[in-house]
């Protein structure tokens, strides 16, 4: 059986100050319809020329003459079979192929071509079954760390977000949100990657610096709003709840009142946020606080607020504890502009949780 053949072209460039070269392939030219190249034909033997037949139909120059120069040379319009090596799978087992990576997203290519082989199929290569994945768009990537969400979690954020779906932007300028979280002195949780030759593996510029127990860290609690970042407290040992009714009083209440009659308080759903001490104290001080779903950081714009402070913390490679205050202080000069961008942001984290029937988002 035949198949399309498809023009490539080569554009040979001298990398600078290398003098090597480097070829680059052509973008992928679409090919032509029998009937479009037909009529090609058709207006040539009319006696029109390949610029009148190029603006007629709407083509280049240059592919008006090759199809008349092929009809010419070979007369047909049709291209001729390609030789090429034929395909390993059949469709059958492609298909097979597919319903197993979507079957099991965690399954490795080395395992499905062992299934696919097992089950009677002809031997086939781990870099064989990517290349299958990849032309169906499916591509080999880390997983997105997102909390785990029971049925009762996605139930509550979905009811959260339909309770808020009407709020405008004005009822959202009104809320001050507040996190804790945990700063490291020294390395990073996340996963880096970094590109070096084999021979500098173990450089000190292609290493990623480890200490014995983290080098220390910082607990802080912090509050923000569209008005910009509120009040920042260290927390010094384990906090409960009676260090949590302090913090209120101390930072949460004077940062509450710069919004106004109007202000709402979001906290999550943490024990020592929720206790009775705090709840208590809360309705003394006649806070209005928001209900607010369990397991949803991906709602609090405070998070993208902490992940700032921290590449802020990383670029900066510190090395004690009171250059890593100092950093953490930074904290208040985070421009208005920057928190009020976040907090713009809830209608649409709204919205992408009701789209997503209360599950994971992409904030």
């Amino acid at each position: 059986m035949g198949c399309k053949c498809v023009q490539f072209g080569v554009i040979a460039l001298t990398l600078p100050h290398t003098g090597h070269w480097k070829f680059n392939m052509a973008p992928h030219v679409k090919e032509l319809s029998e009937d479009v190249k037909k009529r090609i034909v058709a207006l040539h033997k009319d006696g029109l020329g390949y610029k009148k037949i190029a603006k007629t139909l709407k083509l280049s120059c240059s592919t008006v003459v090759k199809t008349i120069e092929r009809f010419n040379r070979t007369g047909s319009t049709q291209n001729r079979p390609c030789h090429g090596r034929p395909k390993t799978l059949s469709a059958r087992a492609q298909c097979h192929i597919q319903r197993l990576s979507l079957g099991n997203r965690r399954m490795s290519a080395a395992s499905i071509a062992a299934e696919v082989e097992g089950m009677g199929g002809q031997p086939v290569s781990a870099q064989t079954i990517r290349r299958t994945l990849h032309q169906i768009g499916l591509h080999g990537c880390r997983p997105r760390r997102k909390p785990l969400l029971k049925m009762m979690h996605k139930k509550a954020r979905k009811q959260f977000a339909e309770d808020k779906q009407t709020k405008d932007i004005d009822y959202w300028n009104h809320v001050l949100w507040s996190d804790e979280t945990k700063i490291h002195l020294f390395g990073s949780d996340g996963v880096k990657r970094m590109w070096w030759q084999p021979v500098e593996e173990y450089k000190d510029k292609c290493v990623l610096p480890t200490v014995k127990h983290g080098g220390g860290s910082v607990m802080v609690w912090g509050c923000m709003s569209a008005a910009g970042t509120g009040e920042l407290q260290f927390i010094e040992g384990t906090m409960n709840a009676n260090m949590y009714c302090d913090i209120l009083k101390q930072s949460m209440i004077p940062s509450l009142q710069r919004l106004g009659r109007r202000a709402v308080f979001q906290r999550d759903n943490d024990p020592k946020h929720t206790s009775m001490s705090t709840t208590a104290l809360l309705k003394k001080l006649r806070v209005k606080v928001m209900d607010w779903p369990s397991m949803s950081p991906d709602l609090n714009p405070i998070e993208h607020l902490w992940g700032i402070l921290k590449r802020k913390v990383e670029e900066r490679k510190d090395s004690n504890i009171h250059q890593l205050s100092d950093v953490i202080m930074e904290w208040k000069t985070t421009p208005v502009a920057t928190c009020e961008a976040l907090v713009n942001s809830m209608p649409k984290r709204v919205k992408a949780v009701l789209k997503n029937d209360g599950g994971h988002t992409k904030y």
